[in-house]
């Protein structure tokens, strides 16, 4: 998740595609914090508009003409990069806000509610100078194909792998049956929950107070300590608790599980790099084939997934080369099946390497490291049909 922000100026804003009632709200909830336009430009203006006057940021109407919307952000983003971006809507519509991320917008408001994060978007846009132009933390979401396949085991791990030169924070995003902190054996006294509840004034320093810290030094934003019932999280809430986490560590590792909700369906589309962990049978290959599909419906890029195979043996019915052949994505890491260390350490709430630092699983983990901090040299996936004679094709036909 990256985020420059323009030079110092005048707090200018350009206003696009929204109506009179909107520009009503948006001087209502701005205030003096910014100098607005009398009127709001079309959005055929805004291009030509945004190049002559470069202004501290863009509120674009997401209402008035969606596609049109989508395609300001693509160009905008694309040749202004510095420029911050904020869709205005009349409501929290998840599709939208999904495409307004994948757009390059950084901001998905809804007036009234969120004029507390307009009026911050705004203030950052101004005070945000070239000295600070370094790039945010890293978002690594880590899904799974099926449950068990060992997502929250490869976030933690790996989370530790990462902390000895990095500032690291595992999320667990699962609300109701997460197992994050457990595996780490911590005992919170705050969740997700708790910082969802307090966006309006969420920042680095509310943050850090509510992090749980394992030995290991990983920073842990837990799972609440009962199932939660609260209404599903929108996806904007789940985004602002994303941009905190990535300007205060440099990498943010994210147990989405196998849920497909809308708060990790969010968390996906604004990874950097997302982590698919699959085991080498034939349901989880064949619902990791079915998530990629949803990827590609999303707009994910398979140049963004890294595929994991998880206790991965040599006898195991499936080999890499099948897994390879039907999902049309090379392995980027296995794991092998250290059966009984693996399982010692979920029940004793320890790392791998703390309960056999010789362990074949405990050097894989340790290996996977390179796919973040060094990245992972991408080859163009080919689709199942044209890999004949794989040992699931007919799943794919």
């Amino acid at each position: 998740m990256r985020n420059h922000g323009p030079g110092g100026g005048s707090s200018s804003i350009l206003i696009v595609g929204v109506d009179r009632n909107g520009m009503g709200q948006l001087r209502e909830a701005l205030g003096a914090d910014a100098v607005l336009p009398p009127t709001s430009l079309s959005y055929e203006q805004a291009y030509s508009e945004a190049r002559r006057s470069r202004p501290s940021a863009l509120v674009v109407g997401f209402d008035t003409d969606f596609e049109e919307a989508v395609r300001l952000g693509n160009q905008l983003t694309s040749d202004h990069p510095n420029l911050t971006l904020v869709a205005l809507s009349a409501g929290s519509d998840p599709d939208r806000i999904r495409a307004a991320m994948r757009a390059g917008y950084r901001e998905f408001v809804v007036l009234p509610d969120d004029g507390d994060l307009l009026r911050q978007a705004v203030h950052e846009a101004l005070y945000s100078n070239a000295s600070d132009n370094e790039d945010r933390g890293e978002i690594i979401a880590v899904c799974g194909a099926k449950g068990g396949a060992g997502c929250t085991s490869t976030t933690i791990n790996l989370a530790a792998e990462l902390c000895p030169i990095h500032r690291v924070v595992a999320v667990d995003l699962n609300f109701s049956m997460g197992d994050v902190a457990s595996f780490l054996d911590l005992k919170p006294t705050k969740s997700i929950s708790d910082l969802l509840q307090e966006l309006d004034r969420l920042d680095e320093r509310v943050l850090a107070g509510s992090v749980s810290v394992h030995k290991s030094k990983v920073h842990v934003v837990a799972q609440p300590n009962e199932i939660d019932e609260q209404e599903e999280v929108r996806g904007d809430n789940i985004l602002r608790l994303l941009q905190i986490c990535a300007e205060s560590y440099q990498y943010c590792m994210i147990d989405c599980g196998t849920a497909l909700n809308e708060a990790t369906l969010t968390t996906i589309t604004v990874a950097d790099t997302l982590l698919l962990v699959v085991t080498p049978d034939v349901p989880s290959v064949k619902n990791a084939w079915r998530r990629l599909q949803l990827f590609d419906r999303i707009g994910v890029e398979r140049s963004r997934v890294r595929l994991i195979v998880n206790r991965y043996e040599k006898r195991s019915q499936l080999t890499l080369d099948d897994i390879e052949a039907n999902l049309g994505l090379r392995v980027a890491a296995s794991v092998e099946n250290d059966w009984k260390t693996l399982s010692q350490a979920v029940n004793e709430g320890r790392l791998v390497r703390d309960v056999n630092k010789k362990s074949p699983a405990a050097r894989d983990i340790s290996n996977m490291v390179t796919l973040i901090t060094e990245g992972d040299e991408f080859v163009e996936p080919t689709s199942p049909e044209e890999k004949k004679g794989g040992a699931l094709s007919w799943l794919f036909n």
